[in-house]
């Protein structure tokens, strides 16, 4: 009984799909349907994971052990913090081992004849260090260089300043922001934004930190820029670090964020986006098994005579559903390939596109495959029995 049984199935598969290439038409558009929505689901899981890859290559680029500080008003007076109080903070043995104190602010800066908008950093010589900035001449500034007029600059604001086919920005050359002479002591290399600490050197000005009434006449400290020590916790740092500052800042708080917190935080918004994500490829791919189960339903109207016939013959009315949930399963099946190639392409290109280094996501082909199977096999389900409660009788008189 079971030879026979298998001898059936297998002549069944081979009917069936003898009967997929005798409807080319609706067949190509079941595969386009399934195809669509297989592709929409591997090309944004594949897109979101990519996504969040390269977020976290940056942080790591630019270091896990960071940690920004900045005080936050608790009123509507500006929250203040003592420098001292500031570069006193390594010594106390609470998890940080380095840090800079920065004054931010912008303007026009000029110089020969470009006028450009640019970011003015008033900042302890330790930020250099924590930015992982690298110089392409001359040389940084330096907590020893006190109330001097230097200037470092970033490395896109150089190139914008010396204008089109201009020599560089030399060193000794003289600058101007704020009705202030500054004289240019270095030149920094292209750098990426650090996200971590909100800092864009490429597009700024840095200037000793006693300088900072050279660009603006609030020197309240903006912002801190930290290390955690080797092996601190970042959570119990975090926390250590606003009750230190917690008697030491005036009219306001500081807020800790540390890199590690950021990526956490980037890791559950990326789940989120890919739920998201997940949801709107399958709605897509709904769509696509709506569009197959029509294709079935049309299938069984015109067969009706075939399946009466089939029934008349001995066939058993679970062979009719296995005929027709099989021509629906290799459908799918078939849409499901075509719909993965093509959304691993497009997640590869978007990719490329973006400069991102393209990883395949781990559930991706799996998952987007396996849901185009379900929804295949969920809308053949009823044109499959459909075709199996056709009377006989009535099938072979239709027309």
């Amino acid at each position: 009984m079971m030879a026979r049984a298998s001898v059936i199935r297998a002549e069944i598969i081979r009917e069936t799909i003898e009967d997929i290439r005798l409807v080319k038409g609706r067949g190509i558009l079941a595969l386009i349907g399934i195809a669509i929505g297989t592709a929409a689901v591997v090309a944004m899981l594949h897109v979101g994971h990519n996504a969040s890859r390269e977020a976290l290559r940056q942080f790591e680029a630019l270091g896990t052990d960071l940690v920004l500080m900045q005080p936050q008003p608790s009123g509507n007076t500006s929250a203040e913090v003592g420098l001292d109080d500031v570069l006193a903070l390594p010594r106390q043995g609470i998890g940080i081992s380095d840090v800079s104190a920065i004054v931010q602010t912008g303007g026009n800066i000029q110089a020969r004849r470009s006028d450009i908008q640019a970011s003015i950093l008033a900042a302890t010589d330790g930020i250099y260090a924590l930015a992982k900035a690298r110089l392409d001449y001359g040389r940084f500034t330096s907590d020893l260089d006190g109330f001097s007029p230097f200037a470092v600059l970033g490395a896109e604001t150089a190139t914008s300043l010396q204008g089109p086919g201009r020599e560089r920005i030399a060193v000794g050359e003289r600058i101007t922001f704020n009705g202030q002479n500054l004289t240019v002591i270095g030149v920094l290399e292209d750098a990426p934004p650090n996200i971590v600490l909100n800092l864009e050197l490429n597009r700024s000005v840095i200037i000793p930190f006693a300088a900072a009434r050279r660009a603006t006449s609030q020197v309240a400290i903006s912002q801190v820029a930290g290390r955690l020590a080797p092996g601190a916790n970042d959570e119990r740092t975090a926390e250590a670090v606003a009750k230190y500052f917690e008697p030491l800042v005036t009219n306001g708080f500081m807020h800790v964020a540390t890199a590690r917190q950021l990526i956490a935080n980037i890791q559950h918004q990326m789940r989120i986006y890919a739920t998201l994500i997940l949801g709107i490829g399958a709605v897509s791919l709904v769509v696509g098994g709506v569009g197959i189960m029509n294709v079935m339903l049309m299938s069984v109207m015109e067969r009706r005579q075939e399946i009466g016939l089939r029934l008349a013959l001995g066939a058993r009315r679970k062979d009719i559903r296995l005929m027709f949930l099989c021509e629906t399963l290799i459908l799918a099946a078939i849409g499901s390939a075509i719909g993965t190639a093509l959304g691993y392409l497009a997640g590869w290109l978007f990719a490329s596109g973006s400069d991102w280094q393209f990883e395949p996501a781990p559930l991706a082909v799996s998952l987007g495959a396996g849901m185009a199977l379900v929804v295949g096999l969920f809308f053949g389900i009823y044109p499959a029995l459909l075709a199996s409660r056709l009377d006989p009788v009535a099938a072979l008189r239709s027309e």
